[in-house]
């Protein structure tokens, strides 16, 4: 499982790095759907780190829940990086951006779950 926490925060954070810094500010408070893209390669982090994390689980149900624990994790680390950059740089969190939070937060969780019980299934599909 380690290996897919390692995995989803590995590709997740440098990318929402670029794209809270892209020429200055975040990219999805710039115009145009650029911002799009890191979305998507977040996405994909998150479902391939649970897949990846849930490879080897001998059930549907175990590989979903170490797909939750992976997305879970992963989720709250990247929150607690947020966090603390905030605060290093005195900006204030708004309501708006907690509320993204939560629903990035919740989105990512299933998504990793999902990873992880597709990893499964593929794998009792090539026994």
């Amino acid at each position: 499982m380690l290996q897919g926490l390692v995995l989803t925060v590995g590709i997740a954070a440098p990318t929402l790095v670029l794209e809270e810094n892209w020429h200055g500010r975040p990219m999805i408070d710039q115009p145009g759907h650029l911002w799009v893209l890191p979305t998507l390669v977040v996405a994909a982090a998150f479902a391939l780190g649970g897949g990846v994390g849930a490879r080897r689980a001998s059930l549907l149900s175990k590989a979903l829940l170490q797909g939750l624990v992976i997305g879970t994790t992963a989720a709250g680390v990247l929150l607690v990086a947020d966090v603390v950059r905030r605060a290093i740089d005195n900006r204030a969190l708004s309501e708006g951006v907690l509320r993204l939070w939560i629903e990035a937060a919740v989105l990512s969780i299933v998504i990793a779950s999902l990873g992880g019980a597709i990893a499964h299934l593929r794998s009792v599909g090539s026994r």
